[in-house]
């Protein structure tokens, strides 16, 4: 079975980064999972008043089924491909199966089943204020938004969003303080996970 980590925190904290220097140098051994795959889309609502910071937004049975897939090595593991700027899903694709799979997002862990379906439980901690500066810089650079859309949104939506991922802090295995930089601790953490795996008998 494949050691399965789960790792949350409020949006733009740092999870994205914390799994790309996690699983940097060993692509083999390490596949991440991201919540962002598994919004169900808005349809015919207008995205600009669509809450995408509610858990009704995620599809969770089939992110469960996918970390149960994970868990098991089972394959073929069919993960959607979700575009942002379509605000829907535009395909799928197959993850290939790994001893350790890094689940990312900053709100799925809300779930009592998916907070169990995971062998431990990373949250990056950082304060509100930087991780929207954060999540500010990305919308603009990476998914074609502006200021006011960024904003608006935040105060409508991710804000509340936050404050519930917030309480997922004291459910959570490990926390790892991100307001500056944990390239040390990711090191460290990745020296864990391979302790982890001889003791799985993985490496």
């Amino acid at each position: 079975m494949a050691l399965v980590i789960g790792i949350t925190g409020v949006s733009g904290s740092g999870k994205s980064r914390l799994c790309a220097l996690l699983a940097e140098g060993h692509e083999n051994t390490i596949t991440t999972l991201c919540q962002d795959s598994f919004y169900n889309g808005c349809g015919s609502i207008d995205p600009d008043v669509y809450n995408f910071d509610d858990l009704s937004s995620l599809d969770l049975e089939s992110l469960a089924l996918a970390i149960h897939n994970c868990k098991n090595r089972q394959q073929p593991n069919e993960i959607p491909v979700y575009d942002h700027s379509q605000h829907k899903r535009v395909g799928y694709r197959n993850l290939e199966a790994t001893h350790v799979v890094l689940v990312e997002g900053h709100m799925m862990f809300q779930d009592a089943a998916i907070r169990d379906a995971v062998d431990y439980l990373l949250y990056v901690d950082t304060d509100l204020d930087i991780a929207v500066v954060r999540r500010l810089k990305r919308d603009i650079a990476e998914r074609g938004r502006d200021v006011n859309e960024v904003t608006s949104r935040y105060m409508r939506h991710v804000r509340q969003a936050a404050l519930k991922t917030l309480d997922i802090r004291g459910k959570a295995d490990f926390i790892i303080p991100n307001n500056k930089s944990f390239t040390n601790a990711a090191g460290l953490l990745r020296n864990h996970i391979d302790y982890l795996l001889k003791e799985k008998g993985a490496k």
